[in-house]
């Protein structure tokens, strides 16, 4: 049986409300703007790892989106959940965690020791990129490309969650890349 835990996802604070982070989800993050250094609330798997055998291999995986105004929050957030589940079942992969902020997504899949981690980064990225056009053509209308996600993606064998500062760098770069910074 998989042992699938889904970390609590974060949206936008209402009118008057402070989120549980002092992130202000409605700007991007930015080099003089960083995520809070530190485990951020949800972001810690119980234990810090997951089961491995020796034929698999575990990998901790980050997208962002292209734009960094299309905020991963609301209804996209139970569908991208649902999508990432049917595409490691689809794949013969077990999502060990998966965590949705509004600025990426990030979660920590076992593939078998054969799989490509330049394949299966395709294949989700297609896979979600595509449903999401599909269903949220809000972001369809400024983003003309096939891809939802910005070019580049973090991909880090192992089979723990990545720092709130790794993530942070991993994003900065990827803004500086598309010359948004």
């Amino acid at each position: 049986m998989n042992s699938f835990e889904l970390f609590p996802t974060e949206t936008e604070p209402k009118q008057g409300e402070t989120a549980d982070t002092d992130i202000d989800v409605r700007r991007p993050v930015t080099p003089e703007r960083k995520l809070p250094a530190g485990p951020t609330p949800g972001f810690v798997a119980d234990e810090g790892t997951f089961q491995q055998f020796n034929n698999e291999l575990s990998f901790s995986c980050v997208l962002i989106p292209r734009f960094s105004d299309h905020f991963l929050t609301g209804d996209i957030v139970n569908d991208l959940t649902t999508w990432m589940k049917q595409a490691c079942i689809s794949y013969g992969w077990r999502l060990d965690a998966l965590l949705i902020r509004p600025g990426y997504i990030h979660w920590v899949m076992t593939v078998p020791m054969s799989s490509n981690p330049a394949a299966f980064m395709r294949q989700i990225r297609q896979q979600t990129s595509r449903r999401i056009f599909e269903d949220y053509p809000r972001f369809r209308q400024k983003n003309v490309s096939t891809d939802f996600w910005a070019p580049g993606d973090f991909v880090a064998a192992g089979n723990q969650l990545q720092s709130a500062e790794g993530i942070n760098n991993f994003i900065i770069s990827i803004r500086r890349y598309q010359g948004v910074f």
